[in-house]
């Protein structure tokens, strides 16, 4: 009697145990999945690509018989506006600190104009033969004048910011980003004076889009302020830390990086 006894209370400890395992597991879990916030942004970009300072370079701007015109001209940049979308998951470390990794769709557009000096030319010229048909001789040259030039580049972006709350409305970012470029597109004009017959060129037309390197990196800081519960408003700046242009582009001898900032608006929830 007593064995059989001891047999059911013996039944009933491991059930006991069980259920009191499962139930830690249970509230584990239940733990480990109110950690993490997971949300969406959309917003805007708005920004250049930017450079050191060149005031006062010296730029061909017209010509005269035997003769160039020559100026005193500053370069310029006009930031522009493109789309930005994504998607981000938050791991809560505590109540006042959070890591975010996220991947964006991120729209980079600019215009600039730019004096140029003795750069590296590569002029196209039609010539009418005997026989009545047209070739184009490739003449590498030489250019002085003035450059007008749009870029529009679309990368896909991957930021990972810590987050640091400052109550329960603010809180401030920081961190590294990672770019892909899945199209780049960089459209040139010239204006200026090709060689030393001082050939006239008026807006000729480039597409220097293959310039663009394919990966970009650097930095990004900001703030978020909580409007509601679930809603967020965002300004953050991003700096590269690389050139956007590849070392073989000779039209940019020195470091052209990533200067944007993003205005955007997000949406987090838990699962």
């Amino acid at each position: 009697m007593k064995t059989k006894s001891y047999q059911i209370l013996t039944v009933l400890l491991c059930f006991l145990l069980v259920g009191s395992l499962e139930g830690q597991k249970d509230e584990y879990k239940t733990n480990l999945v109110d950690k993490f916030v997971f949300g969406t942004e959309i917003g805007v970009a708005a920004g250049t690509p930017i450079g050191p300072a060149e005031k006062g370079q010296t730029a061909t701007v017209g010509y005269a018989p035997n003769d160039v015109i020559v100026t005193t001209k500053d370069p310029s940049g006009r930031p522009g506006l493109g789309l930005h979308a994504g998607i981000f998951t938050r791991y809560l470390i505590n109540e006042k600190m959070a890591l975010q990794l996220g991947l964006a769709y991120n729209a980079k557009k600019a215009s600039y104009e730019a004096p140029v000096h003795d750069k590296e030319y590569t002029h196209y010229e039609d010539i009418n033969l005997p026989d009545g048909s047209v070739t184009t001789a490739v003449i590498e040259s030489f250019f002085n004048g003035t450059v007008e030039g749009k870029f529009n580049n679309q990368y896909l972006e991957a930021p990972l910011v810590f987050i640091y709350n400052l109550g329960d409305k603010w809180s401030v970012h920081g961190g590294p980003y990672a770019s892909y470029l899945l199209k780049g597109k960089h459209h040139v004009w010239a204006t200026g004076i090709v060689g030393d017959n001082f050939t006239a060129v008026e807006d000729q037309f480039s597409d220097e889009s293959s310039s663009i390197n394919t990966w970009d990196y650097g930095l990004n800081a900001g703030v978020n302020y909580k409007i509601f519960r679930q809603i967020e408003c965002e300004l953050r700046i991003s700096s590269g830390l690389r050139s956007i242009f590849s070392d073989e582009y000779l039209l940019a001898e020195d470091t052209i990086r990533n200067l944007y900032l993003n205005l955007k608006a997000n949406y987090t929830f838990q699962l």
